[in-house]
């Protein structure tokens, strides 16, 4: 795929966060759960459970001089096993999901998953980021993905499988091939995925809003 389609397709990118983060992002940028890991130190057993496990909860993580971070829980990996690929197993599947910071590529996708009931009852904060600006500064760190790779809630044939080529550099993605597969109104580019932080993500970001019960309720910046 070129870039600049990319771009001119997709001319903003959007992140999920938790609510009350935008300090916090605004600091120290967006990071993988990987990142955060590393960042607030936690002990052994709490590492452990958050990097080689599927996290049946959140896990809150506190260090004296930061905010508390929130690291999601990964209930949507239900058939983790059952879905992946031959040659890919669940730890290494979880390492790419760690690895990296994501965004959704179209505004009705993140809407969905915001109304969606395991999210709709608590509030988020929605970041838009600006999509050019952000493959200047990191695109040798991007990759695209045709999935939302961290729903497995059906198990294969009804779900596709996944492994470790999941996640393509973006010249190398087979875009018009998904294009072709999905018809025109159907989005042939699900993810971007940035490697380990994007550090200085206030710097890109065009809009912040704050959505609670499925909506947007409020604006906490626009540029």
């Amino acid at each position: 795929m070129d870039p600049e389609q990319l771009v001119k397709e997709h001319p903003v990118v959007f992140h999920m966060a938790e609510d009350g983060t935008w300090p916090s992002i605004r600091t120290q940028g967006l990071l993988s759960t990987r990142a955060l890991v590393d960042l607030y130190q936690p002990a052994f057993a709490v590492s452990e459970a958050i990097l080689h496990t599927v996290r049946r909860s959140q896990i809150v993580l506190a260090r004296s001089g930061l905010a508390p971070a929130v690291i999601r829980d990964q209930l949507p990996l239900k058939y983790l096993e059952q879905g992946l690929t031959d040659g890919t197993t669940p730890q290494e599947y979880l390492a790419l999901l760690n690895g990296r910071v994501f965004f959704w590529l179209t505004r009705e996708r993140l809407s969905r998953l915001l109304r969606a009931r395991q999210y709709r009852s608590h509030p988020h904060l929605v970041l838009c980021l600006d999509t050019a600006e952000l493959l200047r500064r990191y695109g040798k760190n991007v990759q695209l993905a045709p999935y939302n790779t961290g729903s497995m809630l059906r198990p294969p044939p009804y779900s596709p499988r996944r492994g470790r080529d999941v996640f393509v550099d973006i010249d190398e993605y087979p875009y018009g091939r998904w294009r072709r597969q999905r018809g025109p109104r159907r989005d042939a580019v699900v993810e971007l995925t940035v490697d380990y932080a994007v550090p200085d993500a206030a710097d890109l970001v065009l809009r912040v809003e704050r959505w609670e019960g499925g909506a947007c309720t409020g604006i906490l910046l626009e540029r």
